[in-house]
């Protein structure tokens, strides 16, 4: 059991002159994010960037750690997702100062996982005792997995280009990923805390250092068996010469080029493409991005794409967004279409997960006065994963944000998919570093499933990438370019695929346990307010599910499981 701790020698935010030095260490765990996260991708600082909040959340409780655990949480979300003021300027015209007040309110809300970590945290150690390290880890996959997240953003993604540790994601999910970062923190924690002693490596820093190595040993021995077989079956798997075309049309060009000509849009991809047939006229297929043109490839004003299908001989896979039904039940979608090298034009994917903000407006039903919101759209959902048969691989488009939810990536696998298609208009971000970390959070579930994927985006980044999620051949951002290969189609099944998130489930359980078992009496009404907040925080996690509609029936048991535990600990607790 972990030994008690005299307040009077506890460091930051119980004594006031430490307080500046919690905050920087805070600060430090949150903001430096931004350097291990694409494009700078300094993956290694995960394995030290956490040390500094975990030293200060360790020895805090309450209301304390609760503010303690936001503040990384809050300044983690600014320093990653930065972005957000261009894009919210851009997509819905507000000034900057109205901008950045968007992404503080963002990163409040999203970085409350983090909260909810620091509140836990000292009593999953008390209950732990010398494996604490290891309870830790499992308690912070069990809020990352919790957190409603706009942006499947783990802590894991930022390994994705070292594959011979990061293909543990096929076998656990990300969550494996997360959990062996935080668990290598918290070991060399224990250790700085225990540097006094005259054996700091024997008994407890030795048990939890085992649990680490054997953790990078799993990872390290299941990636380099996960590699061998995407090598194998790509080496023996049919494949097809592919063009991705990518005009780098910049929002405002596309509004002055649509006034000139209201199929300005589809005119360019054209020229592009005939510029590849030109050069390279043995092209199987064209991969076209979402917003390609307007409406459907059988609307008259579009008979020059089936017209281009039919004389290169070669299939065109692109996006497009259309209008359904009747003047009365009239439906808008993100769409995705095949047209074969025939000329003939598939039945339309619609795109099932729509982007909250972006293309609808959550709770506009229950509240229509939201829906006067500039710049956010008002898409209609279609009703799941579709795979395309192709002579070229059974192949599903996944549009834009589609391609980064990992659970919705799931249903197109299970629906038979061999070939994962990502059609994406960036232009939005601006040159910022979301281009990047889309790219990077695409690639990671070709590489959690198995399964290669064509990106094709508008202004960049495009890529082929291999069922390793190994980028290998991108085009650079804004440019106006193609990029012509050889993409094999084929999968390499994963445990990932087949169970689930079954590792942050077993962690949730795990850690919510040692919750219960551990938790004190709240000394004083913020400490109650302060859980009052993470019953608050497991109670609201549906909502995200509910709106991306991807959410299998274990996610929804561990999630009731759990908010029963953060509901029963305050009552035992104040028993004692």
């Amino acid at each position: 059991m972990l030994e008690p701790i005299d307040v009077q020698t506890l460091p930051p935010l119980l004594q006031r002159r430490h307080l500046p030095l919690a905050v920087v260490a805070l600060l430090a765990s949150g903001t430096f994010q931004v350097l291990a996260s694409a494009p700078a991708s300094l993956w290694w600082l995960e394995l030290i960037g956490w040390l500094p909040c975990l030293w200060v959340l360790t020895r805090l409780e309450g209301w304390r750690a609760l503010l303690a655990g936001w503040l990384v949480g809050i300044s983690a979300n600014i320093a990653i997702f930065w972005w957000v003021i261009h894009t919210v300027k851009t997509f819905a015209f507000m000034p900057w100062p109205l901008a950045a007040l968007v992404l503080l309110g963002f990163s409040i809300l999203w970085g409350g996982y983090l909260a909810a970590f620091g509140l836990g945290l000292r009593a999953v150690r008390r209950a732990s005792g010398a494996l604490w390290p290891v309870a830790a880890a499992l308690w912070f996959v069990a809020c990352e997995y919790l957190n409603p997240q706009l942006f499947p953003y783990f802590q894991g993604v930022t390994w994705y280009e070292q594959s011979r540790i990061f293909l543990l994601s096929s076998l656990t999910g990300v969550s494996g990923v997360s959990f062996l970062i935080v668990l290598a923190n918290a070991v060399l924690l224990m250790l700085w805390e225990r540097r006094g002693e005259a054996t700091p490596f024997a008994g407890p820093v030795l048990r939890n250092a085992a649990v680490l190595a054997g953790t990078v040993a799993v990872a390290v021995l299941w990636s380099s068996f996960q590699l061998h077989r995407v090598d194998v079956a790509a080496a023996k798997a049919p494949s097809a010469k592919m063009a991705i075309i990518q005009p780098n049309q910049s929002v405002d060009q596309i509004k002055r080029g649509s006034r000139k000509d209201k199929d300005w849009l589809l005119h360019d991809f054209l020229a592009l493409s005939q510029e590849v047939e030109d050069e390279q006229p043995d092209v199987d297929v064209y991969v076209w991005p979402e917003g390609s043109f307007r409406g459907g490839p059988k609307n008259k004003r579009n008979h020059e794409l089936v017209e281009f299908a039919e004389s290169v001989q070669a299939e065109v896979w692109t996006g497009t967004s259309v209008s359904m039904g009747s003047k009365a039940n009239r439906t808008r979608h993100g769409a995705a279409y095949r047209i074969d090298a025939e000329g003939r034009v598939d039945a339309p994917y619609l795109k099932t997960v729509l982007l909250p903000f972006g293309e609808f407006m959550p709770l506009a039903d229950v509240f229509p006065i939201l829906r006067k919101i500039k710049g956010v759209g008002n898409f209609d959902p279609g009703d799941g994963a579709r795979v395309f048969e192709t002579p070229h691989g059974n192949m599903s488009y996944v549009i834009c944000y589609e391609a980064i939810r990992p659970r919705y990536v799931r249903q197109a696998m299970k629906a038979g998919a061999d070939l994962l298609v990502n059609g994406t208009y960036e232009g939005w971000f601006g040159d910022t570093n979301c281009p990047h970390q889309h790219l990077m959070l695409a690639a990671v579930q070709s590489a959690s499933h198995g399964v290669p994927m064509v990106r094709s985006a508008t202004t960049g980044i495009s890529a082929f990438i291999d069922a390793a999620g190994r980028l290998e051949r991108t085009t650079p951002v804004f440019e106006r370019t193609t990029l012509v290969g050889e993409v094999a189609h084929y999968t390499v099944p994963t445990p990932y695929t087949a169970l689930g998130d079954w590792f942050a489930w077993l962690a949730l359980l795990g850690s919510f346990g040692l919750l219960y078992r551990g938790s004190t009496r709240p000394q004083a009404r913020w400490d109650r307010i302060a859980w009052a907040g993470l019953v608050l925080f497991v109670a609201v996690t549906p909502l995200a599910w509910l709106m991306i509609r991807t959410a299998p029936a274990l996610d929804w048991i561990t999630w009731a499981v759990a908010l029963l535990v953060v509901i029963a600990v305050p009552l035992r607790g104040w028993r004692r």
